[in-house]
């Protein structure tokens, strides 16, 4: 029986985000491939691009800031997954 730890952390600046959060699962090495093809599946919904195509990390503070997008004008909008897509692409570059 083989079983794979993964732990992670958020990372803060101390300034604009003095919280950090931590995190882990543990998954069974037999459940592990398909694991991360739906993760790449449930990725490309959500940003419409592999995010490693850009080569760089995706912080949540550059998502979740004001100038870059609303969240309540995402909810209201119709076509917010494309949205959504769009500006993941404006922060990745």
């Amino acid at each position: 029986m083989s079983w794979l730890l993964f732990l992670d952390e958020s990372g803060h600046d101390h300034k604009n985000c003095p919280y950090e959060v931590r995190g882990g699962i543990s998954i069974h090495a037999s459940k592990l491939w398909p694991f991360v093809q739906q993760l790449q599946t449930a990725e490309f919904a959500a940003f419409g691009a592999s995010l490693r195509e850009y080569s760089k990390e995706l912080k949540g503070s550059k998502l979740l800031n004001k100038d870059r997008c609303s969240t309540r004008r995402a909810a209201r909008d119709r076509s917010a997954a494309a949205n959504r897509h769009r500006m993941t692409r404006q922060v990745c570059r």
